[in-house]
Order: C-alpha cells, then structure tokens, then sequence
C-alpha cells in the first residue's frame, strides 16, 4: 500500500532538472536512510530530502528493505560520502531487494 502511495505521488510530480534515477535497495542503517544500487559494486548512499522536499517520510514508514527507484541528484557530503537529494521514489516493493549476494546468504 506505501509503494503505491509513493508511486502514485511520484506521477504527479517531474523529475527536476538535474535528477536522475537510482535503483537499488533502501536499507535503514542505524537511523539513516541509505540506497544500495543494484550494481556489482553495490554503491551505497545516504537518502536525505530534496530542499523542500518529504519524499523520505513515507520510506520511514515502509517495510525494510525495500527495491525501488530513487529519483533525486547526487552530491558529496562534506566527509566524503555519497548522499542523494531525494525527489521522489517510485516502484517501491517492501521486503525486496536486487542483490545477489543477498538471495545466496552472502
């Protein structure tokens, strides 16, 4: 039901310019917000808000790992780090992910 709230929230917004799409699986690490991409090196990224932005509330409310598509811009946070400024997420599925490593008990 979140994922559909979310997807449905998500159509009704544009992507902003700069945005771009990021699949992966979000994870909650501690009290962060973080996106595992669906790629060999599983590149990590701290999920905040877009200036303005609530897309994070929902995925605070949503079941644990979750695959989806995060629409946002990447930046580097001041230690280094890679954080996304989340627009919005779509086609969120709770409880799933896209990691192999995962699915073989890795």
């Amino acid at each position: 039901m979140i994922g559909m709230l979310i997807a449905f929230a998500g159509a009704a917004m544009p992507i902003q310019e700069g945005a771009d799409v990021f699949i992966g699986t979000v994870e909650l690490d501690g009290t962060t917000l973080i996106l595992r991409r669906c790629d060999l090196a599983e590149n990590r990224y701290a999920l905040v808000d877009a200036p303005g932005g609530h897309a994070l509330d929902a995925l605070r409310k949503a079941k644990l790992p979750a695959y989806g598509e995060v629409i946002g811009r990447y930046v580097e946070g001041k230690d280094g780090g890679s954080i996304l400024q989340v627009d919005h997420v779509e086609k969120l599925t709770p409880g799933k992910n896209c990691h192999l490593s995962d699915a073989l008990g890795g």
